[in-house]
């Protein structure tokens, strides 16, 4: 059985950022609808913001 290792923070906010960037694409391809895009980097900036404040309240 494979030993735990620990969290990677960093990759997981990457792979979440990557992941909510393809269904965006996604969502817009679809729907035919123009984003703005001011809201954009904000609403990344907030979310990694979170993520790194819930990870640093596991430990």
């Amino acid at each position: 059985m494979a030993e735990r290792h620990a969290r990677d923070v960093f990759s997981l906010v990457l792979g979440l950022l990557l992941v909510s960037v393809g269904v965006l694409f996604l969502v817009l391809d679809g729907t035919g609808a123009e984003p703005d895009l001011r809201w954009l980097a904000p609403g990344v900036l907030i979310a990694i913001g979170t993520t790194g404040l819930l990870a640093s309240l596991r430990r």
